[in-house]
């Protein structure tokens, strides 16, 4: 293992024993910690390579007691994932709507978007998952992901037509093809070095490249 890697782990592991050692903690308490923990050994390893045995030993419980709050490891992944999804959804918007002019909101979800995704690594792996395979509940989280993506994206289209800055038909169809080409945009640097992560170059130019796409996309959407 990473030495890095492994230091991360035994910090996390640490820190959630002492938060789970405390008298008195009430069950809505020892289900977020234990969120926390599987949040991150998921992120680091992901859910093949990770085991209930593993997290419950993070964080000093017997596997019994693990799966008194979760009956599965996939259960325990899908909350991590609802988790990261509604991290996304609440800092995206905050960041993004203090933008006014449709230009720079979208602009601005992309960069926030390029960012969130570099430290939600379930999110992302998932989100990078083809559905073949996968189990329904994943599929589930992640078509819902993708429509609370999607409602953002048209609220700034809709921004835009109002002011008679963008030109859209369908803003639904538009912004369905938008995420598509911004995935797109990922896949092409992660299947080019066959691993899910990228460097930190690599996260340089794929910011790179997302922002000229968008404003490509940009000026397609003012085209009359």
């Amino acid at each position: 293992m990473n030495i890095l890697v492994r230091e991360i782990v035994i910090f996390a592991s640490f820190f959630m024993q002492m938060n789970l050692a405390k008298t008195g903690i009430d069950k809505s308490k020892k289900l977020q910690l234990i969120i926390e923990a599987s949040q991150k050994r998921f992120g680091l390893f992901g859910i093949e390579k990770t085991s209930m045995r593993e997290i419950a030993d993070d964080l000093k419980l017997s596997k019994a007691s693990l799966y008194y709050y979760f009956p599965d490891k996939e259960s325990l992944y899908k909350a991590v994932v609802e988790k990261e999804q509604n991290e996304f959804i609440a800092k995206i918007s905050e960041r993004i709507f203090n933008f006014h002019e449709p230009e720079q909101l979208l602009l601005e979800y992309v960069n926030a978007r390029v960012s969130y995704f570099r430290t939600l690594l379930n999110l992302s792996r998932l989100r990078l998952e083809t559905n073949s395979g996968l189990k329904p509940g994943f599929i589930e989280a992640i078509n819902t992901f993708r429509e609370k993506e999607k409602d953002i994206i048209k609220k700034i289209f809709d921004k835009g037509i109002r002011s008679s800055i963008f030109y859209i038909d369908d803003t639904d169809q538009m912004a369905s093809l938008f995420l598509d080409l911004l995935k797109g945009l990922r896949i092409t640097l992660i299947n080019e070095k066959k691993t899910l992560f990228l460097e930190e170059e690599e996260y340089e130019l794929l910011h790179e490249k997302t922002i000229s796409f968008t404003n490509i996309f940009i000026k397609a959407l003012k085209y009359k």
